[in-house]
């Protein structure tokens, strides 16, 4: 199934937006409910952070803003766990790997995007196997670990 997903970006969900992951991201099963944190508004990073446990959060980014071409295909599976009604409900991000201080060099999880109903806060990880993208797709070279490095 092709649903077009660059029209609605992560900016449009407001700090503070919760998110429902019934079966929790890959590696952390038991966090399920999380929240967009903003940091730096005019950077194209926003924060992933675990309300429920031990504190845990994950950089994420809008894929499309570095990666115009990127693209999924979104399973009947995936539109029904999610509860969708409108393919416009939907939006897409993926999470960022930080340099550590061997590299500096940020890369995002192609593989594993997150996709997410802005209307009801319902969110999955998605795993692509077959296909050109890579857990560590390089997207920027950086001097010195930004900001970000320092958690919510």
């Amino acid at each position: 199934m092709q649903i077009e997903l660059d029209r609605w970006r992560l900016w449009d969900l407001e700090a503070g937006f919760l998110l429902h992951f019934p079966t929790g991201l890959l590696g952390f099963p038991y966090h399920k409910t999380y929240r967009i944190q903003v940091q730096h508004p005019d950077m194209p990073f926003r924060w992933l952070q675990a309300t429920d446990g031990p504190p845990v959060a994950f950089a994420i980014t809008d894929p499309f803003t570095f990666l115009p071409d990127y693209q999924v295909s979104i399973q009947e599976q995936d539109v029904h766990d999610l509860q969708v009604t409108a393919a416009a409900e939907l939006l897409l991000f993926v999470i960022v790997t930080l340099p550590r201080q061997t590299s500096h060099q940020l890369t995002v999880n192609l593989q594993g995007p997150v996709l997410v109903n802005r209307v009801n806060g319902w969110a999955k990880q998605l795993v692509l196997v077959q296909g050109p993208y890579h857990t560590c797709h390089p997207l920027c070279v950086i001097s010195q670990a930004p900001s970000l490095a320092s958690s919510p």
